[in-house]
Formats: C-alpha cells, sequence, structure tokens
C-alpha cells in the first residue's frame, strides 16, 4: 500500500510537470473587432419609383493565434452574427447581420430574433523563420493598394479576399519574394479534377525607414470547365450563351510608392488577359483584356490641423464593338465615395459588373439590367470609368476630425445597348465627421450627395435625379 502511494505521487508530479512544460510551451493570443453600421440611400434607382433602402448591420470577429512553439503558429478568425444574410451571396463577406432579420418561423409572435451559426473564414499555419516564413491553409492576401487584392483588414471593410495556398516566403533585408501555389475550387471532392488552381509570385521591396514600396505580383488562375460555377446572369453579362470551355487568366499587378515628411504617393496598375471559359451563339470563347490604374497623393498633417490626399485612377469597361470582354474591376474594399462605385446605382449595368455577381437574371443582364439597386448592400464595383477624388480633412480638435471630399466620374465605355453615348457619371460630394474617444474605437457619421450626369439617362430612357445617402457606424478593435 505504501509503495503504489509512493508510486501515484511521483506519477502524479510527473502529470504535473509535463502540463506546466506544456503551458510554458503553448499560449493563446486573441485579437478581433466589432462592428455596427446604419446605412440610408435615399433614391439608389436615380429615379421613380425610388428603391429606397435602409438597414443596419451588426458583426463581430475574433481571431485566435495559437503560439504552438518559437516561430510556429496557427491563426484562425471567427465570424460572428454574419452567416444568415437575405442575400446568400454575402455570406462570405465581413457585411454583418441585418439588424432586426428574424430567423423564427413566425416573426410576428416571436419572442427574440432566433440564432445564427458561427462561420469560419480563415485557418493557416504559420511557421517563421531566420530568413522566410511558410504558409500552409485558408489564408488571407492583399497586394499593394488592394485596387486587386484586399485581406479586409480595414475597421469598415465588409469584403475580404482569402484562399487555400501554400507560400513560402523568403526575406533579403528590404526585400521578399514569395511563391504559391492554391486551389480556389474542387467541385469533384477527394478526386483530381473539377478544380480551379492558382499559380503565382510576389517580389517585393519595401523600407519603412525611406518610405518606399516597390512590387510586382504574377498570377495565372485556370479552372475546369465544370468548375466554374458562372450562372446564367453572369455568361449573359459576359456576351456568351453557355460555359462550353476551360478557363485561363493571368493578372499582374505592379505597385510603387515613396513617402516623404510633407508628400507621398502610391501607384499600382493591374492587368488580364486570358479565357474565361464562356462561349458564344457560334462557339467562339470569350477572352478577357483589361486593366486599371489608382494613383494616391497624401499630404499629412505636420504642424498644420489641414491634410490633403488625392485619389485619381481608371478601370476599362467592356467594348459592346469587340467579341471580347474588356472590362476591369476594382475590389469592393477599395473605396472612393460614399455612392459612386459603391452602391449599386440607376436602372442598368453601366459599370459592366454583373459578371461579377450571381442571382442576376439572364433576362435583364442581357438587356444591361442593374437588378435590386434598393435590396443590395454596398456591392458595387469600381469599374468602366475614370475618376478624380480630391479630399481634405480638418482636425477638429484630439478627437474630432472633419473631412470633406469630391469625387468625379466619367464612363470609359458606353453601355451595352445603350442609345446613347454620354459618359458623364457626375459629381459627388462627401462629408464625414470622424470621432475617436480612443485609439482602438472609432464613430463616423458621413452625409454623400450625388448628382449624377447624363450617363444614367441613356437618352431619354431613365431618370437622373439628385439623391444622397447617410451612414452612421462604429467599429471597436481589439
Amino acid at each position: 500500500m505504501k509503495m503504489l502511494k509512493k508510486n501515484f505521487l511521483k506519477a502524479l508530479g510527473l502529470s504535473v510537470a509535463l502540463l506546466s512544460t506544456t503551458a510554458n510551451a503553448m499560449s493563446l493570443d486573441w485579437n478581433g473587432g466589432y462592428r455596427f453600421e446604419w446605412t440610408e440611400v435615399d433614391k439608389p434607382s436615380l429615379g421613380s419609383p425610388s428603391e429606397r433602402k435602409a438597414y443596419g448591420l451588426n458583426y463581430l470577429y475574433l481571431s485566435p493565434k495559437i503560439i504552438a512553439a518559437d516561430g510556429v503558429n496557427i491563426i484562425s478568425r471567427f465570424d460572428i452574427m454574419n452567416s444568415s444574410n437575405a442575400n446568400p451571396d454575402y455570406q462570405n463577406s465581413q457585411l454583418g447581420e441585418i439588424w432586426g432579420l428574424n430567423q423564427n418561423t413566425s416573426a410576428a409572435t416571436s419572442t427574440n430574433q432566433g440564432s445564427v451559426a458561427v462561420r469560419t473564414s480563415q485557418l493557416y499555419l504559420n511557421v517563421n523563420q531566420e530568413y522566410g516564413a511558410l504558409i500552409v491553409g485558408r489564408a488571407p492576401f492583399d497586394f499593394g493598394l488592394g485596387m486587386t487584392y484586399s485581406s479586409g483588414k480595414g475597421a469598415f471593410d465588409h469584403w475580404y479576399d482569402t484562399r487555400d495556398m501554400v507560400a513560402y516566403k523568403v526575406v533579403i533585408g528590404d526585400w521578399f519574394i514569395m511563391p504559391m501555389i492554391g486551389r480556389k475550387a474542387s467541385t469533384n471532392g477527394y478526386g483530381q479534377g473539377g478544380t480551379i488552381s492558382t499559380l503565382g509570385a510576389q517580389l517585393q521591396y519595401e523600407s519603412v525607414e525611406n518610405k518606399s514600396l516597390l512590387g510586382v505580383f504574377m498570377e495565372q488562375v485556370k479552372g475546369s470547365q465544370g468548375s466554374l460555377g458562372y450562372d446564367a446572369g453572369q455568361i449573359a453579362a459576359f456576351g456568351g450563351t453557355a460555359v462550353g470551355s476551360d478557363m485561363s487568366i493571368q493578372r499582374t499587378n505592379f505597385v510603387l510608392g515613396r513617402g516623404f515628411d510633407s508628400f507621398g504617393f502610391k501607384l499600382e496598375a493591374g492587368f488580364q488577359t486570358g479565357e474565361t471559359g464562356v462561349t458564344t451563339a457560334s462557339g467562339s470563347n470569350v477572352s478577357v483584356n483589361g486593366y486599371g490604374i489608382a494613383a494616391e497623393l497624401y499630404f499629412p498633417r505636420v504642424e498644420s490641423k489641414w491634410d490633403w490626399t488625392l485619389k485619381a485612377g481608371m478601370a476599362t469597361g467592356d467594348d459592346s464593338g469587340s467579341s471580347e470582354f474588356s472590362g476591369y474591376a476594382f475590389n469592393r474594399n477599395y473605396d472612393v465615395g460614399m455612392l459612386l462605385f459603391n452602391h449599386r446605382l440607376g436602372n442598368k449595368d453601366f459599370l459592366n459588373t454583373n459578371v461579377y455577381r450571381t442571382g442576376v437574371d439572364p433576362v435583364v443582364a442581357g438587356n444591361g439590367g442593374i437588378e435590386d439597386v434598393g435590396n443590395s448592400a454596398d456591392d458595387e464595383y469600381l469599374s468602366n470609368a475614370f475618376y478624380l477624388a480630391p479630399s481634405v480633412g480638418y482636425a477638429w480638435n484630439e478627437k474630432v476630425d472633419v473631412r470633406n471630399t469630391l469625387v468625379y466620374a466619367q464612363m470609359m465605355n458606353s453601355a451595352k445597348n445603350s442609345v446613347d453615348s454620354a459618359k458623364d457619371l457626375g459629381l459627388e460630394w462627401d462629408i464625414e465627421v470622424i470621432y475617436k474617444p480612443i485609439e482602438r474605437i472609432q464613430w463616423v457619421n458621413q452625409l454623400g450627395l450625388l448628382f449624377p450626369g447624363s450617363a444614367w439617362k441613356d437618352g431619354s430612357q431613365f431618370e437622373n435625379s439628385f439623391t444622397f445617402g447617410f451612414a452612421s457606424k462604429a467599429a471597436i478593435s481589439f
């Protein structure tokens, strides 16, 4: 009995020692963010009926990082109140739950709002070494200004780019090169085939001391015919009739930036070419050939209370006289104005963006329709446009900033099936009041005034009435 008791105490001591070692070798680090927004747009149709919209959004994300060993991290992200939006196309986003949306069978008699599931949007392994890092899993990805690739790190970003990939980042001084392979879709489960695969490489120079940035990212995306997943509306928007071949698209982005004490700039250009996999009635493949440019100039506050920025750029649109699709779209996180290129507007797909949406009626899409301008969130893309957006900010006090932005835009190409060649998209004036009681909390109030140009009228088919929008949104990061 005495021997048994002695052995038990030894075993207990060994267990405690092992558990203590495990606890010292592994820790858990959390970060996340909470956001609430209210948005109203008076007349997104720019005519009658107005299709006025007003909605609130509630959202929380948690990102735990398990430090398994020195330099070995397992990172994930959980999206809460973001899984049962009225529009299923928004489920894989950071948009949030519609405030007041009721999941119960009978909303009239229910005593609560119902519960929603927690979704996982990221899970990947990050192994840091002396001269580089290995990334394996479903990881976020961004590049440059976020014109094409954005991981959605902004406090009010509603969208994000992730990919299942294997990448290795080799760091040499201020330079790094990161080749990567990935997979976007696999429709055949565990079997080979039916996939969309990516192969890319990023080369970048970045010096914090010199405020310099220089980089290039090249990517090839290939997909088998059965994996593309275009719906009928997208096929019609491409100008095709069916999915009849494989997809192969090449994308290249360049970024250049330089900063000084009183001035700085960043410039990004993106190009894409290749075959969409969509075929026309004659059996020919619809190819893509488009590009976009985004430039940002900024004059930060030094001793003054004023700061100035300027955004300018363009994205090609589809040429109705060509058999290829020549449009290019910026990432939806890249916002220039509160209304323009952010919310769907008007009565036609003037910006050639139906190709990026599912659920658009193919009949309407084939006639250039834009659908659901009054029943959609801020899901519009910057495409088929030239824009110029100067902005001035004033530090009212230590906690309150006021910013005014003017946005002027023109269409690059007239929309398909248009009867008028007018290209003026109009002028927008945005007023923002930003309140930051502490560093990690901000409350932003926006008023957007839009004076639509004659392009929205398409001759005399539609109206281009004045409209305005209001947004009040708060974010807490931790």
